[in-house]
């Protein structure tokens, strides 16, 4: 989820250095390929890194290690943190947080990183935040990238999609799933914390998230922070339901919704529907990916993903 930056500055000194010495130009890319820092908002420290090189990719609060070096080779990622996964936040009243706090979040980010014209990404329901992003400030977006996210959140379709594409699993996925969430009942004790059990409960959801059921993914979840009263007020009530197809979330925007097969968090049936308001929608799907397709078939995602800015 994430970059931003003094691009302005590398692409000068590139135009520059070209006429003289293509060599050096490559090392100059190459000196600040990989860039971080951090602003603070109210408190809480948000940071930033800047990885690859290309057209600019603003990630929200997402995991940037997700995306391979091919992807870093056509993309300037500028990956932020949002308040959710801070590693140093600073508790504010929820209650006067609402989503236009948050794209405030994102656009003091995008503002004091210098992007006025970007792609802007998110994975899952963060997908939908990009959204709705760029249908706010669409002076700074050319293309909304969306990676395994529903195209409705917190409705009856939703939730009624989830269950009937989780019954007509493998019985092999839903056999590993429940043993899963046995061994993850055992493991409950009092000397975890909410994070840690947090995590537990991710990984014990792999066959849910993963086209290969049997990944562990512990390691991916363990390097992230989690706020969890933020995150549960993030997806509760900032976030609380939404359809991208109502002609109320119209964007004249190019935007790739990137879809696992295998995705039984956010399946692929939801997508099923014509979104008649979006005529500039590409639904894309990864037949062996599950909730992450751009790490998952990252090798197929970046092809895509390129032809697609290509032709848009």
């Amino acid at each position: 989820m994430r970059k931003y930056h003094i691009v302005f500055v590398i692409c000068l000194y590139t135009i520059l250095a070209c006429k003289n010495n293509i060599k050096d130009q490559e090392k100059t890319i190459s000196d600040v390929n990989n860039k971080s820092g951090s602003i603070v908002i109210d408190g809480t420290t948000l940071n930033y890194s800047i990885k690859g090189k290309g057209t600019p990719f603003l990630l929200i609060g997402s995991d940037p290690e997700y995306f391979s070096k091919d992807f870093l080779n056509n993309f300037r990622l500028y990956s932020i943190e949002m308040r959710f996964n801070a590693k140093e936040y600073e508790p504010i009243d929820l209650s006067e947080y609402n989503i236009d706090n948050l794209f405030k979040d994102i656009d003091t980010l995008r503002s004091v990183l210098g992007l006025e014209k970007f792609i802007i990404g998110g994975h899952s329901v963060l997908g939908a935040v990009a959204h709705k992003y760029a249908k706010k400030h669409p002076k700074y977006v050319s293309h909304v990238v969306m990676m395994a996210t529903p195209r409705t959140w917190g409705t009856t379709e939703y939730k009624d999609s989830v269950k009937t594409y989780w019954e007509n699993a493998s019985e092999k996925r839903k056999l590993l799933y429940n043993e899963k969430l046995k061994q993850f009942e055992k493991e409950k004790n009092d000397t975890l914390n909410r994070r840690e059990l947090f995590i537990k409960s991710l990984v014990a959801s792999g066959p849910k998230r993963w086209h290969d059921e049997n990944l562990d993914a512990t390691q991916f979840f363990e390097r992230v922070n989690y706020n969890l009263d933020f995150l549960y007020h993030l997806f509760g009530k900032v976030m609380p339901k939404y359809d991208l197809c109502s002609p109320k979330e119209k964007i004249d925007i190019p935007v790739f919704a990137a879809i696992g097969k295998s995705d039984y968090i956010a399946p692929s049936t939801l997508w099923h529907i014509t979104c008649k308001e979006s005529t500039r929608l590409t639904v894309s799907l990864f037949e062996k990916s599950g909730h992450t397709p751009q790490y998952e078939q990252s090798e197929l995602f970046n092809k895509r993903l390129v032809d697609w800015i290509q032709r848009n």
